[in-house]
């Protein structure tokens, strides 16, 4: 019971740490006060260069999906997982939308949400990126584009559960006696997870509504 909770904790931890903001103190700037004020990799980039966005979505995407993919592939035992390995994707992003390292006040969690995807399901995560950018592309809204991606993959999960009893088994031709099937709670894990991401882009959707939401030119 003390390790189950431990990598909980420890999930919420690696979650919050701001790699943006710690990019900027690198820089001499506080993220959180210029742009869109935002400790993401959109604002990072905004604010420091391309080169920067690259490393704050990866090192992001990284922590969101440390412990999904631990868990998941069986490298720390299964019987000190509780319910999902999405349950620590699902914490990480709680970590990344609440750091307690800058008060609470942290992202809206798309590249943390898409590592969880990516330590569960690797396969998927390339196609999200690709819908990503085709929306942004035709839009000029990273906003948009990292709406669709998520609620694309959220029906994506969803359908997979009603057809597969594990589907990176199914393609990848793993033994399934090493692997967790795709469950309810995984799939209620990764709604919630889109839930926070939709919460968290409110403001970016009335400005989309409204047809005042900025484009990104990087």
């Amino acid at each position: 019971m003390f390790l189950k909770i431990l990598f909980l904790v420890l999930s919420y931890f690696v979650g919050a740490i701001p790699f943006g903001f710690l990019f900027g103190k690198m820089k001499g700037v506080d993220i959180r006060t210029v742009g869109s004020k935002n400790i993401g990799a959109t604002n990072t980039g905004r604010i420091l260069g391309k080169k920067y966005a690259v490393f704050t979505y990866i090192l992001d995407m990284i922590k969101g999906g440390i412990f999904v993919f631990l868990f998941r592939f069986c490298i720390i035992p299964v019987e000190y997982c509780v319910l999902s390995p999405m349950l620590y994707g699902l914490v990480a992003v709680i970590g990344h939308t609440f750091p307690i390292y800058l008060g609470f006040k942290g992202g809206k969690s798309v590249a943390c949400g898409s590592g969880a995807v990516f330590g569960y399901c690797p396969y998927l995560l390339p196609f999200m990126i690709l819908v990503f950018f085709i929306i942004k592309k035709i839009t000029k809204l990273v906003s948009v584009g990292s709406l669709v991606s998520t609620l694309i993959c959220i029906l994506m999960v969803f359908v997979a559960s009603l057809i597969s009893g594990d589907f990176l088994v199914d393609v990848w031709d793993f033994s399934s006696s090493a692997l967790w099937p795709l469950n309810y709670w995984c799939v209620i894990f990764t709604f919630l997870i889109g839930v926070i991401i939709y919460v968290r882009h409110i403001s970016n959707i009335k400005r989309i509504l409204n047809r005042t939401e900025q484009p990104i030119n990087y």
